[in-house]
């Protein structure tokens, strides 16, 4: 199976806060197929499609996580792991995505479950038994009824006054300069540039970005540190990765003249305030 959504970040990393490493691929907003397997199972979609992004999660948790934030072209259930409150789950999913589809896939015996998946709105229920062109056949004819979604994302995120985030070069562009970053750095900012104005505490990231349900996190504040050493033009008064006192950590994006509203009213309201330290003493 290809390889699971928490082992997509690879790549040692140092307390050196000034030493790059590695480029590698970045975990933004999630477009291409979801599919919840054991990553050691039978089918490698990976290879099979190579022309498509897939993510693979190992646990039902895992998926409900990422079906929080992704949007998928199409979500395939594999039998095991996945079982009946991983169907209704994707069934109330796509009540509200109806432009993705659903697939899922299990062992010859399990009937029961491909018709109750088929009752509950999935485009297709395949028995894994089947011959394989068939697998393949079926899978794809549902996977073109949405837009595939490259390997690479192509985008830049503006990040501030003349810094990018460069999707496609997986890396950060500053005045024109690539600057390689942790494999962490990559991802966190990737987060939490792509839910921009949206406040995460230590504990969703070390889940969203980390993929551990616990850990120490003052491991989050460490990387907001280095981070803002990089990307923000006076890393003491930082203005795009800001602290919101009580909350976390939120990514502002670069000055649009909407939002120049928006933070009027929130001043007005007594809206949540930023602070915007180092490392926080714990």
């Amino acid at each position: 199976m290809t390889q699971a959504h928490d082992d997509v970040l690879t790549g040692t990393e140092t307390n050196d806060p000034q030493v790059g490493q590695p480029l590698v691929a970045l975990r933004g907003p999630f477009r291409g197929w979801l599919v919840l397997a054991n990553p050691d199972g039978p089918i490698d979609l990976e290879r099979i499609f190579p022309e498509v992004e897939v993510q693979v999660e190992r646990t039902s948790a895992g998926m409900a996580d990422a079906l929080a934030f992704a949007a998928p072209t199409l979500i395939v259930l594999m039998a095991p792991p996945a079982g009946p409150v991983d169907l209704q789950r994707v069934a109330s999913w796509l009540d509200s995505n109806p432009a993705s589809c659903a697939v899922l896939m299990s062992p010859h015996q399990a009937v029961a479950l491909r018709l109750h998946a088929l009752e509950l709105g999935f485009n297709d229920a395949v028995d894994l038994s089947a011959d394989p062109m068939e697998l393949i056949g079926r899978l794809s004819i549902a996977g073109r009824r949405g837009p595939v979604s490259p390997k690479l994302p192509e985008d830049r995120i503006a990040i501030g006054d003349g810094v990018e985030l460069d999707r496609r070069a997986r890396a950060i562009r500053r005045d024109g300069h690539l600057m390689s970053l942790r494999p962490k750095e990559l991802a966190l900012l990737d987060f939490l540039a792509t839910h921009p104005g949206r406040a995460f505490s230590r504990e969703e990231l070390m889940r969203r970005v980390w993929h551990e349900p616990v850990g120490n996190e003052r491991t989050v504040d460490v990387y907001v540190f280095w981070l803002r050493s990089k990307i923000e033009r006076d890393a003491a008064n930082p203005v795009r990765l800001l602290t919101v006192r009580g909350s976390g950590y939120l990514f502002e994006p670069p000055f649009e003249p909407r939002r120049q509203a928006h933070a009027a009213q929130d001043a007005g309201e007594g809206g949540p305030a930023n602070v915007n330290e180092g490392p926080t003493q714990r």
